[in-house]
């Protein structure tokens, strides 16, 4: 004989009353009865008469759903995708901390409206938050080159070396510089080449182009980066590259009394701060294109008047403070995102005069026009040097390279971003040109 749902939970109450207050032999007899009544297995009876957590699942009635509202709708989402490209597409946790200074920079020129709703949500928004909405829309694109770095061993002597392990408390002043060759894979000829200099203490990065490697023009975008940087330079760091390692170098920093260190053959860390911007300021803002031409230089160097402007001012960037290894593993301790305006103005090595000039020159700096500048001089250095594509070549898909990770994810950093406009859009230009060239066929 099957008893109902209801006559069963009728069941479970009474005898639950009795095997409460019953000693521990009386519980055996009142389970041996309550097992040949109700047919349940004696370990699943014994948890029925001991919790009443059985009794709600028992229950007939539906469950009433817990109908969340959507908290960031789709105009949030629009607006905050719409200020990560404006901000060059980076990771969620420098993303957080740039949204109250976008915002007010948008506010003052009035170049994008963005509702009291909005912007409240936005400024509570958490970086895991962040990371969750951009991922729809995240492209993971970008590519490396090789390095064009020579040693010389002449000199190499008389230039002290300074590892990874020594950068902990510099001040402010001292950089790390390194050379970017536009070379678009092929070594022959003459071709442009960019200057990166880093501050390691506050991340304040500034790029010169060079037209080429020889001393005479290594001298002069030199002197430039000590005319062009906000504050005083007090020692600058290479590789050990022969554009670096000669004699105009040398007498470059004692005349102005820097202190000129270098890295450790072969060893790419003892260099980290400027091979992360090497990457992240100038290969993500002109690609792996072959830059040779006249016209190139000019819009180059307009880009990077532009671009020092634009990753100094406005795009945040983290720092290490902490890093240990537990077993084979290394975690690393960020700072709280900032930028290197930021960085600047707090610290008190750096001359009041200077901040001065800092502070005036970022009142006059519109963020959504110096953007769109940006995007145009990129797209015209696409359509003059990007290469055209013949629509008969089969194009070889470089395999993606495969990411494991050791570490839970709950441990882990939020992954930066990847994603590159300019290569993309040099993409679809070659495409465009190859569409072109076929259209002009059939004509």
């Amino acid at each position: 004989m099957k008893l109902s749902l209801e006559e069963r939970k009728v069941m479970i109450k009474v005898f639950r009353e009795r095997y409460r207050y019953a000693t521990k032999k009386e519980k055996i007899s009142i389970l041996n009865e309550f097992v040949s009544l109700s047919g349940f297995n004696r370990n699943y009876a014994s948890q029925v008469l001991r919790k009443k957590e059985v009794l709600k699942k028992l229950s007939t009635k539906p469950k009433a759903q817990n109908k969340r509202t959507i908290y960031y709708d789709a105009s949030v989402r629009k607006v905050l995708e719409d200020l990560w490209k404006l901000l060059d597409h980076i990771c969620s946790k420098r993303l957080v901390h740039a949204i109250p200074e976008t915002i007010k920079n948008l506010e003052r020129f009035q170049t994008y409206k963005i509702s009291k709703e909005i912007k409240q949500k936005l400024l509570k928004i958490s970086a895991s938050t962040i990371e969750r909405l951009l991922v729809p829309i995240r492209k993971k694109l970008g590519i490396k080159g090789t390095s064009m770095t020579k040693q010389n061993k002449y000199l190499i002597d008389r230039i002290p070396i300074k590892t990874f392990g020594e950068w902990k408390d510099s001040l402010p002043g001292f950089t790390q510089i390194d050379l970017i060759a536009h070379n678009g894979g092929n070594v022959f000829g003459g071709f442009f080449s960019t200057l990166c200099a880093t501050d390691v203490c506050t991340g304040w990065t500034i790029c010169i182009l060079v037209r080429d490697k020889t001393m005479l023009q290594m001298l002069k975008a030199l002197i430039r980066l000590k005319n062009v940087f906000p504050y005083p330079l007090l020692g600058i760091h290479s590789d050990n590259g022969s554009e670096f390692i000669n004699e105009s170098i040398i007498r470059f920093s004692e005349k102005y009394h820097l202190i000129f260190t270098r890295g450790r053959p072969y060893k790419k860390n003892d260099n980290p701060h400027v091979e992360q911007k090497n990457f992240s300021v100038v290969r993500r803002n002109t690609g792996y294109l072959r830059f040779d031409k006249s016209e190139h230089f000019e819009i180059l160097v307009k880009l990077y008047s532009l671009l020092n402007l634009y990753n100094n001012y406005f795009l945040p960037v983290m720092i290490v403070k902490r890093k240990a290894s537990i077993g084979s593993k290394s975690m690393r301790k960020y700072d709280i995102p900032k930028t290197p305006l930021q960085r600047v103005l707090k610290r008190s090595e750096i001359p009041s005069v200077n901040k001065l000039e800092i502070k005036s020159i970022y009142k006059n700096l519109d963020l959504s026009s110096i953007k769109n500048e940006i995007n145009q001089l990129q797209d015209d250095l696409i359509k003059i040097a990007a290469p055209i594509r013949s629509p008969n070549v089969k194009v070889r898909k470089r395999r993606k390279k495969a990411i494991y990770h050791t570490t839970p994810k709950w441990r882990r950093e939020f992954s930066p971003t990847s994603s590159n406009p300019f290569l993309q859009r040099q993409k679809m230009q070659e495409l465009r040109r190859a569409a072109e060239t076929v259209w002009n066929r059939q004509k």
